[in-house]
Parts: C-alpha cells; structure tokens; sequence
C-alpha cells in the first residue's frame, strides 16, 4: 500500500543573520552598562525630581502662668465699745420775733388808669409847645366831690426837679373838686414824674403813682383821678 504523502511541513527557525547578531550584541551591551551605571547620558532615563516635602509651620504654644491666689484670711473685727449715752440737751425757747407792723391800705386810690388826651379838650387856645398840663378830680365814699385836700406833683421833668402843690376845688374845669398842674411843654418823653393824695397837713393819702409823659402832641393832658375807700 503506497504511503500518502503529508502536506505538513516541519517549521523551520529563522535564521539570526550578522545584523541581528549584532542587535543582540548592542541590547546586551546596553543592559549590562545599565547595571553598572556607567551608560552615558544619551541612554539614561530622566531622573525623577523628588518631591521636598514642605515642613508644617509650627504653632508657638504660650503657656499662660496660672494666678496663684494666696486665700487671705479675714481681718479680725475688733468689737466696738457701746455707745455712751450722752445727756439730751434742752432746747432754750428763742424769743418770739416782735411783729412787724401791717402797713394800713391808704384811704384814697386812683380810679382807673391815667389817661392821656389831646390838651384842646380844656384848654383849645393853648398851643401844643407851651404847656404840659395834668388834672382831675376826687370823690369822697359817697362818690361825691371833696375839695380842700392836696394833690402833689414831684420827681423831676427834662432834668428839673419838680415839688408842686393843687389844692382840689381850684380847676372846676374837670369838675367840682378839680385841680390842675400846668408845665412848660418839653414835648420829650418822660418817666420820672409821681403823683399823688395829701391831707391838709402834707401827710399822704394815697400811694404814689408814676406817670408816663409823651411828648406827642395829642397826649399832653394827663387826667388822673381819686376815690375814696375807707
């Protein structure tokens, strides 16, 4: 029986010529001078940069000294000697302030308020710049006229001194018990002119008044009344 011839075929090596022989001879090179460390630069692999490790800032702990407190013992209280009891002293009684005398409301008051009026109303012939004149009258409780009693006029107008006298019942111009002062005219304002009610003897009546001169034509006749009250 004649034998089948096999298609299969015995593989064969490949065959390492003079190049490759001298690959292997470089690659071993190569790892040998690796070994020793003696490769040059060409071949070496870069070196790998160490990482420095930062060291961690360190925290400066204060130590705070702890107060040593030194327990005091309380000071000792030294008793207090009882109080002596001293005498009580009598309290001498200061004589009685002497009581001061009331001062009596004065028997006549003005009626009303001063008045100040145009001087024509009595007197029309007479010029504004020759006379200042201040009048009126005084009732007694029964509201009826009382003459014989003295009014005064004092103080001072345009820097003179002023001191006259109107007996009431002598100007029946403003009434049955009606007096009159005349002044020359200064037509200037003024404050320091007072009035006021005498008995026959010069003792005061009434309480003295103040009156307020203008120098405005229409006002130089001041009217002041009085009336009786007890």
């Amino acid at each position: 029986m004649a034998s089948i011839p096999s298609m299969a075929k015995r593989k064969r090596m490949p065959r390492i010529g003079m190049t490759g022989a001298i690959l292997v001879m470089i690659v071993i090179l190569i790892v040998l001078l690796g070994a020793l460390d003696i490769l040059p630069p060409l071949f070496r692999a870069a070196p790998v940069a160490k990482q420095t490790e930062t060291p961690t800032p360190s925290v400066a702990v204060t130590t705070v000294a702890s107060a040593t407190f030194t327990r005091t013992a309380p000071p000792t209280q030294t008793p207090s000697p009882m109080p002596t009891a001293t005498a009580t002293q009598t309290a001498t009684p200061s004589p009685s302030p002497t009581p001061t005398a009331t001062k009596k409301p004065m028997p006549f008051v003005m009626r009303g308020t001063p008045q100040a009026l145009p001087h024509t109303l009595f007197h029309p012939g007479v010029a504004c710049e020759d006379y200042l004149f201040i009048g009126g009258q005084v009732w007694d409780l029964q509201d009826s006229p009382l003459t014989g009693l003295v009014v005064h006029l004092g103080g001072s107008y345009g820097g003179a001194s002023v001191d006259m006298d109107a007996e009431t019942g002598e100007s029946r111009i403003y009434g049955p018990s009606g007096y009159e002062f005349a002044l020359t005219n200064k037509q200037i304002t003024e404050d320091q002119l007072f009035i006021e009610l005498r008995n026959a003897d010069g003792e005061p009546l009434s309480e003295s008044t103040f009156l307020l001169i203008s120098p405005e034509c229409d006002s130089n006749l001041i009217i002041v009344n009085y009336k009786q009250v007890r």
